[in-house]
């Protein structure tokens, strides 16, 4: 056969010149390339350049089937196996995109070990090639935006010990001349995955601290030696750098470098605004997981706070005259009071008396909360809502792509303003959705527990909760972000559980049982039950329905985004979600238009940055009348112990232990049955991983939560309210998590 012709070899050797080119060999391949020719101890390797990925790309983009063997791959192989033949072999994807000082993408692009034989290596780099895709979506991008992958391929090595070392501490604020070291016995890809306790070392200029020791994995002067190397990598690539190395023999040979992207350049300080307690887990803020874009802070959140306000000022007599949220290091931050004192919810009180003292005995008397405020008031808001969803479908329907812009910026105020209208009412069923829940858990306490001793929260698995989640559903209501259905297809998500609702009959025929022996009527038991089921039904609706018009925001929105780019204002359409509302519409009339793509740009960088930072829960503190009606659920915890284990809430019963997977948000991020998903905040769009995981643990989230009790009904052992989990686990960290107790273990912890 002859071989394909092409502008480059099928394979580049990493001691090649052309190796150290990043459009050739990636990112990672580069990096190892120009340290290797500067000298330094990397192990050699050859690498299958991006283009042999891009022209696959552009002769089959939708490719499944992995037994095509593409004729340039083929060629790529033999040349491979040419040079190594029996050898084990480590297959590593080296992505154009990855390993930058913005962003390394680490844990979404695929690595493999042990690959023997030309099936494993064809196998191999298909999957290097497919892992490619989960960069796009981590990007907010589609299919089309697939970027580049090359393809490192080494010997495995078995090395004495290995491990990974960063030129500063990312967890003490990045403090300059400090590198930290992680070493374990084996491969390194051992301490990726959390399988074995790790030697941790903190070496400065003037010494070297083992700060925890598991099996003496390296000595003090092998340290000294990884952190030098650590500090003269980082010389060489200009910035701090993170490195991965091996131990063979005494030698050290490094495996991968790139430069931090976790380590603030500047001291971050999150002051407080000057009145009231602001909290980033209440209202929109557990749909918030990450920093907001400029436009989605400009457009959408200052007209859905305004929509708040009034309906609450008519419907609680509570007046906020100012905004109730805050923005710091593009975080958001609510506070029910906004910046004012406590009077003003004491005026509330005494204008709608009726509301507050309904809102007051809620907690132990929910059906009356119920009844004369959340039945009556969604009645009434429904009763005079605006134009019907449908009706805005249909226009966008017929006519978005032809519509002129004008007319489409008018079309998304009108969406927005159906959203507005529509949280009022869904806070309202998610609070007594709430109080339900906790009055049944009280009474749970008191009268069952003591004789049953199993959790409570198997009552209210629901069979009809836990159904396919929408295309709508999104992993945060920023619109920036892609919808469920843009980028989760379905396919991986496996077969679905069964449904435990004859568990919860049985738990309900047992605590009817013990309420006999113990001669308690069982009308309070069997009020408070219905009331929490029918309560959580309700709120399900309103949970789902919230994001219904997100599929077509974000295609006016890309609508919008392509006029920009063709005025030459942005470089891609993407980038109208780093304007501001006013520059949009500014740029929209402009003749000639103002080119802003400068401004952009450093809005994306400085997007990054804030997306890497670690914000606190709350800011300030709650005014002396608001714990009145605002309580937080029983059992929360701020996350943190001394003795290491992470305490939350458990809103789903079960013990699990698995390698934790830390996911921002939506990607194809491969969850098996064992492992434990990590991530910043428990929204809808996280449904089909649930599917697949043995856990779940969430920085944010409540009990009353809808997909609290999506992973009940699967279930799922789930821990939420944990602050900081994705911040104390890695991923691959072999952890526990104890839904029961609330609890996470974290590696190290004491079970």
């Amino acid at each position: 056969m002859d071989k394909p012709a092409a502008a480059l070899p099928m394979t580049v050797a990493l001691t090649d010149e052309r190796a150290t080119d990043p459009l050739v060999s990636g990112r990672k391949a580069a990096t190892l390339a120009s340290l290797l020719k500067a000298g330094f101890p990397c192990a050699d390797g050859v690498v299958i350049p991006a283009q042999i990925h891009q022209q696959f790309q552009a002769q089959a983009p939708n490719r499944s089937d992995l037994g095509d063997m593409p004729p340039h791959l083929a060629h790529a192989l033999d040349e491979i196996m040419d040079v190594y033949g029996s050898d084990r072999l480590a297959v590593r994807s080296s992505g154009v995109a990855e390993d930058t000082s913005e962003a390394s993408y680490a844990g979404l692009y695929t690595s493999v070990l042990d690959v023997y034989g030309t099936d494993s290596l064809r196998t191999s780099v298909l999957r290097c090639w497919e892992s490619a895709a989960n960069v796009a979506f981590y990007r907010g991008e589609g299919a089309a935006d697939v970027p580049p992958v090359a393809v490192l391929v080494q010997r495995l090595l078995e090395p004495d010990s290995a491990g990974a070392a960063f030129a500063t501490d990312p967890m003490g604020g990045g403090v300059a001349g400090v590198v930290s070291i992680s070493a374990v016995r084996g491969r390194a890809d051992k301490l990726m995955q959390g399988q074995t306790g790790a030697d941790d070392w903190t070496v400065t200029s003037s010494a070297a601290t083992r700060i925890r020791n598991s099996h003496d994995a390296i000595t003090h002067d092998q340290a000294v030696a990884i952190a030098e190397l650590t500090r003269r990598v980082s010389t060489h690539l200009s910035c701090p750098a993170e490195v991965e190395w091996a131990l063979l023999d005494g030698e050290i040979t490094l495996l991968q470098a790139r430069p931090m992207t976790a380590v603030a350049d500047r001291q971050v300080t999150w002051p407080a605004p000057p009145r009231g307690e602001w909290r980033r887990d209440i209202r929109l803020g557990e749909w918030l997981p990450e920093p907001v874009t400029p436009l989605f802070a400009t457009w959408f959140l200052p007209a859905i706070d305004r929509r708040f306000r009034r309906a609450q000022w008519q419907r609680s007599g509570v007046l906020v005259p100012g905004p109730s949220y805050r923005l710091v290091n593009g975080w958001y931050y609510h506070s029910p009071l906004g910046d004012r004192r406590s009077s003003v919810l004491l005026r509330g009180m005494l204008a709608r008396p009726g509301f507050a003292c309904a809102m007051l005995v809620g907690r132990r008397w929910p059906s009356v909360t119920n009844r004369l405020v959340v039945e009556k008031e969604i009645a009434a808001l429904e009763s005079h809502s605006p134009r019907s969803p449908g009706a805005l479908l249909t226009v966008a329907d017929k006519g978005l792509d032809t519509m002129p812009e004008r007319e489409v910026i008018e079309f998304i105020d009108r969406v927005i303003d159906l959203v507005g209208a529509h949280i009022w009412p869904m806070f309202l069923v998610g609070g007594a959705a709430w109080r339900a829940e906790h009055a049944l858990a009280r009474y749970y306490r008191r009268k069952i527990l003591p004789d049953l001793n199993l959790p409570y929260h198997g009552l209210l698995v629901d069979r009809y909760q836990a159904d396919d989640m929408a295309p709508h559903a999104v992993s945060t209501l920023d619109w920036y972000r892609p919808t469920l259905g843009e980028v989760f297809d379905g396919s991986r998500q496996g077969p679905r559980p069964e449904p435990r609702t004859d568990e919860a009959g049985r738990l309900e025929q047992l605590c009817l049982s013990v309420l006999s022996r113990r001669k308690v009527r069982s009308a309070r038991f069997n009020g408070l039950l219905r009331l929490a089921r029918d309560s959580a039904r309700r709120r399900r609706v309103y949970t789902r329905n919230l994001t219904w018009p997100w599929p077509i925001l974000r295609q006016a929105l890309g609508r919008l985004g392509a006029a920009l780019e063709d005025k030459g204002v942005i470089d891609r359409p993407e980038h109208v979600y780093f304007l501001s509302y006013e520059e949009l519409r500014e740029a929209l009339s402009e003749r000639p238009p103002t080119r802003r793509q400068g401004v952009v740009s450093a809005r994306v960088r400085e997007w990054k940055h804030q997306c890497a930072l670690r914000p606190p829960q709350a800011l300030g503190s709650a005014a002396c009348l608001l714990p009145l009606l605002l309580t937080r659920p029983a059992g929360e915890a701020d996350g943190r112990s001394s003795d290491g284990v992470l305490r939350g809430i458990g809103v789903s019963p079960g013990r699990v232990t698995g390698q934790a997977r830390l996911v921002d948000h939506l990607t194809r991020a491969e969850v098996t049955g064992r492992d434990v998903l990590v991530v910043r905040s428990f929204v809808p769009a996280l449904a089909p991983l649930i599917r697949n995981a043995g856990a779940v643990a969430s920085d944010l989230g409540s009990v009353a939560a809808h997909m609290s009790v999506i992973a009940r009904e699967y279930g799922v052992p789930a821990v939420v309210g944990l602050h900081s989990v994705t911040e104390t686990v890695r991923d691959g960290d072999l952890i526990t998590v104890d839904g029961t107790t609330g609890c996470v273990y974290p590696p190290g912890a004491a079970l």
